[in-house]
């Protein structure tokens, strides 16, 4: 009888000293979860916080795969020599390559381009460029600015414009579709044109991303 009580009371030591640390134990993991989701509730918000943010804030510039885009342009203003047009279409891959350049994130595209313009002597001149740009979305605008520069007619040319990324306003789309204006200073059009030139275009161009 003696031992009996013995191991029952040995039993209940056992259980007073063993179970207060684990209930503590539990308490902490459970606080310490429910201060995870506190803390990523404040970093990412609810469902409904999050629908409430602008299009334009969530428009960002190509850069997180590789992307492959059709594009047409009418020229919209011309400078000299070039007495009408341009206008012609083109192929734009953008490249899974990104840079940060202060609070923008600037994507690498290359580009073929091929317009046809009167220039002239020239009618229906066919100018190649090949081209190399950067595209970045301006956060909190809804447009993204783009700028570079590749070789075009006899020597180089250089570009510059925005575009608006439909995506941002249209986000069931199931491809991507651009629209802006660029415009782009030829240093020689051709070898028996003297003097650079250049021309303003409005453009479309519509993609996809993998």
């Amino acid at each position: 009888m003696k031992r009996f009580r013995y191991i029952v009371f040995s039993l209940l030591f056992f259980i007073l000293a063993v179970m207060p640390p684990v209930f503590a134990q539990e308490e902490t993991e459970e606080a310490v979860v429910e201060e995870a989701a506190v803390e990523e509730e404040a970093v990412w918000g609810d469902d409904a916080a999050g629908e409430e943010v602008a299009p334009a804030e969530t428009a960002k510039a190509p850069g997180s795969g590789m992307t492959v885009s059709l594009g047409v342009g009418m020229g919209l203003a011309a400078g000299e020599y070039i007495t009408s047009g341009p206008s012609g279409f083109g192929i734009v891959v953008g490249l899974p390559h990104s840079m940060p350049l202060g609070p923008l994130d600037v994507s690498v595209s290359a580009a073929v381009l091929m317009n046809t313009m009167d220039a002239g002597a020239e009618v229906n001149a066919s100018v190649s460029q090949i081209m190399v740009f950067g595209m970045a979305a301006v956060p909190g605008m809804p447009f993204a600015l783009m700028g570079g520069g590749g070789l075009a007619g006899s020597g180089l040319v250089f570009s510059g414009g925005l575009g608006v990324p439909v995506n941002a306003f249209v986000p069931d789309l199931s491809f991507n579709v651009m629209v802006g204006v660029n415009a782009n200073i030829l240093t020689a059009l051709d070898d028996n044109i003297e003097g650079n030139t250049g021309y303003l275009s409005g453009f479309v161009m519509v993609g996809t991303s993998f």
